[in-house]
Order: C-alpha cells, then structure tokens, then sequence
C-alpha cells in the first residue's frame, strides 16, 4: 500500500514538473510575440509621416493612418508607402508635395498598393481617370508575380517630372514568389510551405520599414 503510495506521488510531481515546463515555455513564446509586434510599432511609429495638400488643408499621413484604411499594414502597403515617400522626396525636394498633382503608373496589381496611393493621393477616385494605370509585365497577374511587379512610375503632373523607381530583385528571397502562388492562390499547401512563405513575408516586411530607401530601390529620373 506504501509503495502505491509513493508511486502516485512520484507520477503527480513529475507530472507537475513538466506542466511548469510547458507553461513556462508558452509564456515565453507569448512574450517574444508581444515584444515583436511592440518592435514592429515601434518601426512604424519611427516612419516619417507624409505632408501633402489636400486643396488649402494640409496632411500629415503616417503608415498607420493607411494601414487603417487597408485594414493591415501589409508587405506591399508597406513597399508602396516607402516608395512614394521617395519619389516625393526627388521630385518635390524641401517643397509639400499636392494631391492633385499626381499621375503614378503602377506594375502591382495588389490591393495593399493601390489602397496606399489612393489614401495618399486619391489618385484613382478624383475624378482624373488617367492619373492612375496599372501596366504589368507581360506574363504577370495578381495570381503570378514576379520583382518586377514592383515598380512604379510617380509624374509631377505641373512640371512632367518623373522617377520611375523599382524594388532590387536580390531583396526577394529564393522561391518567396513561387511559395506566394502556392499558399496564397494553389489548391493546396504543406505546413512547411506556410511557416515559410510567413516567415519570408515578415522578414521582408520588416526590411521594407527599416532599410533606407537606396538599399530598396533602384531608380532613374
């Protein structure tokens, strides 16, 4: 009977032992998320806003305020933000850029980057219908990307001055777009498949919030 005993007593403490080691390690794991997603507000909040004319009123948009607008700071929101921060930048200089003086020809058919140019220009939804374009590679669609999808085309309608600037294709890791037709748009996917393209996508996406412009783009005026 003594021995039952002790036999109970040695199962409920080792399994005690390695509850306390499962419940620690889910703790870990929760606080090494919650210090990532505070690290990744942390990168937004460091980005510089863009200030633009809407009419007399100025703007002062963040990438929150688009990511709102989206409904998610996504990879190509991100990528489109950037991009168009830089294109400002080179041809507007030290002057605050206007709305109205826009016309962008983009080779992204994503969602995340025409939500982004239009919450910052409303370039598509002003009433100017050939101020936004969408011109794709030959062969690409929403379903089959490739680098060359981001590119884009910024005008300074007053002046006729352009940048076309375009993201350096060594960014993108092996197989990040083959991984993207297979999870996002194939019938059918591995649990490999997934965890990779994700993790691809998060480190992309966090490149594209720190990296300075020139190590993203290469461009020509």
């Amino acid at each position: 009977m003594n021995k039952l005993i002790f036999m109970i007593l040695i199962l409920l403490i080792t399994f005690g032992f390695f509850t306390k080691i499962e419940c620690e390690d889910r703790i870990k794991n929760v606080s090494e998320q919650s210090k990532g997603n505070v690290s990744s507000e942390k990168v937004m909040s460091e980005l510089s806003p863009i200030l633009i004319y809407d009419e007399d009123d100025l703007l002062e948009i963040s990438i929150e305020d688009v990511g709102k607008y989206h409904g998610d700071v996504c990879l190509c929101l991100t990528l489109a933000f950037r991009s168009i921060q830089f294109a400002i930048s080179q041809l507007w200089q030290d002057e605050i850029s206007k709305r109205g003086n826009f016309k962008i020809i983009s080779a992204c058919p994503t969602p995340g980057t025409k939500d982004c140019f239009e919450f910052i220009t409303r370039v598509i939804t002003r009433g100017e219908g050939n101020d936004f374009k969408l011109e794709l590679p030959q062969g690409t669609d929403i379903e089959n990307m490739i680098s060359n999808n981001f590119t884009f085309l910024f005008i300074r309608k007053s002046t006729g001055d352009s940048i076309r600037i375009r993201t350096r294709e060594e960014l993108f890791p092996d197989r990040f777009f083959e991984l993207r037709n297979i999870v996002k748009y194939g019938k059918t996917s591995t649990t490999e498949e997934e965890d990779n393209f994700w993790a691809i996508k998060r480190e992309l996406k966090q490149k594209f919030m720190t990296l300075p412009a020139k190590d993203i783009f290469v461009f020509e005026r």
